[in-house]
């Protein structure tokens, strides 16, 4: 790998990493959150599966677009 290329690649994934970091610790207190709601919500309350998804994919892509945005333009301004 030639050194500019090398050094490119390092820095896109020492951006990326603090956003992963936030990420992972974010989607454990909404997964924290969520089994509060769910043991707490009335026995006679069901939910159709599009409701359980929307909590978490909508944050989700969301996040990982963030991770995305961080990894490719993130460096660029530290120098």
């Amino acid at each position: 790998m030639a050194p500019s290329l090398r050094r490119s690649v390092t820095d896109a994934v020492r951006n990326a990493v603090p956003f992963l970091v936030i990420t992972v610790v974010w989607v454990g207190i909404m997964l924290a959150l969520y089994g509060v709601f769910l043991v707490t919500k009335p026995s006679g309350v069901t939910y159709e599966p599009w409701v359980h998804v929307s909590v978490f994919a909508v944050p989700g892509v969301g996040f990982l677009g963030h991770v995305l945005q961080q990894a490719l333009v993130g460096g660029r301004g530290s120098r």
